[in-house]
């Protein structure tokens, strides 16, 4: 049984247990708000927790919230939440599910449980940089996130390659 609860940011390093690995053979390129589909081959494999952690860094604030999905002491899963990137918006700032826990709804439960201490927070927009690859855009679009052609600057910077999407929160 999966049991979910808020994490410390010092756990972060837990991310070592996650799984990456994932074959990917599908992806889409970002045009302003238009996505289109494209032919890859992509064989993802785990990562560097150290390289990881310090990319993060930006999003691994004093303020950020994590949630993680737990089976028994090992960690499944976690999503990252960002506030205020810019009025009355947070940034959807993390998600993963290691490999054998996909397919099982612990990303949905753990975006749930974000999309709530989002709409508490009295947030009605929510932004997301999204790896670019099919099962993961389509994912984020299930939940409500379109593509933006109006990205924030910023966070393009940080994360040009990805697709930039916003969520409107209904109060």
């Amino acid at each position: 049984m999966i049991d979910y609860r808020h994490m410390k940011l010092s756990e972060i390093g837990r991310i070592a247990e996650i799984d990456r690995t994932e074959y990917v053979t599908k992806a889409y390129q970002q045009n302003g708000s238009e996505l289109d589909l494209i032919d890859v081959e992509w064989d993802i494999r785990h990562w560097s927790v150290q390289d990881q952690l310090k990319e993060w860094d930006k999003y691994l604030q004093a303020d950020c919230v994590l949630w993680g999905a737990f089976d028994g002491d090992l960690l499944a899963g976690f999503c990252g939440y960002r506030p205020n990137i810019a009025p009355r918006m947070g940034q959807f700032a993390l998600l993963y599910v290691s490999a054998p826990y996909r397919r099982q709804g612990i990303g949905r439960k753990l975006a749930e449980m974000l999309l709530e201490y989002a709409k508490e927070k009295q947030v009605v927009r929510l932004y997301l940089t999204a790896e670019h690859t099919r099962g993961t855009i389509e994912f984020y679009r299930s939940l409500g996130f379109q593509p933006t052609d109006k990205p924030l600057p910023e966070l393009l910077k940080m994360e040009p390659e990805d697709i930039h999407m916003i969520m409107e929160i209904p109060l």
